[in-house]
């Protein structure tokens, strides 16, 4: 009896309140990104707000000429272009409470929280200088920059630098014939570390499959200080977290009319909707909503929950795409997936609708519009269209300054943020930077759109 009573010592499930905590200090980054354009594009501090250069769009010119003879005097011709700045913050604080109790485990909280606001706003330009949208946001709370999916927009002509490869599987003449596109306009090598192929990471393991096949095997190149990456043809290959619509699409597009405020004749309308996502870029397409007017002087409003991308990001773009026949539609604008703040001047309104009035695109969300919207469509491309799921984007890039580059004002520098008396026992601080994406040269750079990357 007394053997059975000493065998029901105390164990573990018995004392749960007297075993420790302990917490291991090594924090695992759960959200990563590949993100190595502003490592691998030329980047450097200018000095104000504008980034102004030059062009010689001609040499002077020459040719024969009989013995003593002479040629009219020429010259070269110059072209003016600029970038407009554009600023990018983040704001964060931890508690001085919060700072003390959790210093066991993270040691400094705010610190470690700096770092992470640093992370992020890096994946936010990057984004930017993938998709970015300086027409459809210039006049809104958070006006960008234009990137590579707006400049690169000539499907044809002497200085196309657009390709649509319609959904055809990745192949290694896609790849070609976009490098041939860019060397010709260049008119010199793209076959070296001084241009690389932008793509996602299954775009790269399906050139890795079809180099095997063939038996076929890429070199390393280092494109940046560490930074080493596989090349097809001596071009490198730099993997982008931000080309791949990872099954996340447009969800429910609802259509209505109205027979006056607009421009668009009677006809039936057939719309999809795109979104591009923070720190993720453009999803595929909504389904096709159609929608029939009726007189002269119609405008059709699409309306549509905000989607949620990759880790619960928010969209900072839409993408309209419009035809009078049903699947065949092509981008009629980008809007801008902000309509404004709320009374706090901090809180964004996301938009939910989108009305098309045949002269403009206008952001809605209920009664709330922008103050000013942009008086006509913003990038409007009829020979683009939208992306369905698989489908993705590849660019080549120089890593020429004289072609692409992105000065900056201030980067990533932090500025003094103080607690108040409302909150005095804050630690507050705030990251900014001022930048641009200048691609001084539009037709030495390429894009193929629409490219299947199935593996």
């Amino acid at each position: 009896m007394y053997g059975a009573e000493l065998r029901e010592a105390l164990n573990a499930a018995g004392a749960p309140a007297l075993i420790p905590k302990i917490i291991d200090p090594l924090l695992l980054e759960y959200q990563r990104r590949y993100a190595p354009l502003l490592r691998a594009i030329p980047s450097f501090r200018w000095g104000t707000d504008v980034y102004h250069f030059n062009r010689r769009t001609a040499n002077p010119n020459g040719g024969f000429v009989t013995d003593g003879g002479a040629r009219p005097v020429t010259h070269s011709t110059y072209v003016q272009n600029n970038f407009q700045m554009r600023h990018l913050q983040v704001v964060g604080g931890v508690t001085g409470y919060a700072q003390e109790v959790t210093r066991q485990v993270i040691g400094n909280l705010r610190a470690t929280e700096i770092e992470g606001s640093i992370q992020g706003l890096y994946w936010d330009m990057e984004t930017a200088v993938l998709w970015g949208n300086e027409g459809a946001t210039q006049y809104g709370a958070y006006p960008q920059f234009s990137g590579f999916d707006s400049l690169l927009s000539n499907y044809s002509g002497a200085e196309q630098n657009a390709l649509d490869m319609a959904g055809g599987s990745l192949s290694l003449s896609m790849l070609d014939r976009l490098a041939d596109m860019v060397e010709t306009n260049a008119a010199m090598s793209v076959f070296s570390s001084d241009w690389m192929f932008v793509m996602s990471n299954t775009a790269e393991s399906r050139i890795a499959q079809l180099l095997q096949n063939q038996q076929r095997f890429m070199n390393s190149v280092e494109v940046a200080a560490g930074l080493l990456v596989p090349s097809y043809r001596n071009i490198p290959i730099v993997k982008s977290s931000f080309l791949s619509t990872r099954g996340y699409s447009l969800g429910t597009v609802t259509s209505a009319t109205a027979t006056t405020g607009g421009s668009l004749p009677a006809a039936t309308y057939f719309y999809k909707v795109s979104a591009v996502v923070a720190r993720q870029g453009e999803i595929a397409a909504s389904a096709e909503v159609s929608q029939a007017t009726t007189g002269a002087a119609s405008t059709v409003t699409l309306s549509f929950s905000p989607p949620t991308g990759l880790d619960g990001a928010s969209p900072i773009l839409y993408k309209v795409y419009r035809s009078t026949a049903t699947g065949t539609q092509t981008l009629l604008g980008v809007v801008d997936a902000t309509v404004g703040v709320g009374s706090d001047g901090v809180t964004p309104i996301a938009t939910t609708s989108i009305v098309d009035d045949g002269v403009k695109l206008t952001p809605k969300n209920g009664s709330t519009i922008p103050a000013t919207n942009p008086p006509v469509y913003q990038g409007t491309n009829t020979n683009k269209f939208p992306p369905t799921a698989g489908q993705e984007s590849i660019f080549l890039v120089p890593r020429d300054r004289s072609i692409l580059c992105r000065p900056y004002v201030r980067e990533l520098t932090p500025v003094d943020v103080y607690p108040t008396t409302q909150a005095p026992d804050t630690l507050p601080y705030a990251i900014v930077s001022d930048t641009t994406l200048a691609l001084r040269a539009p037709k030495f750079i390429g894009g193929a759109y629409r490219v299947g990357v199935a593996l």
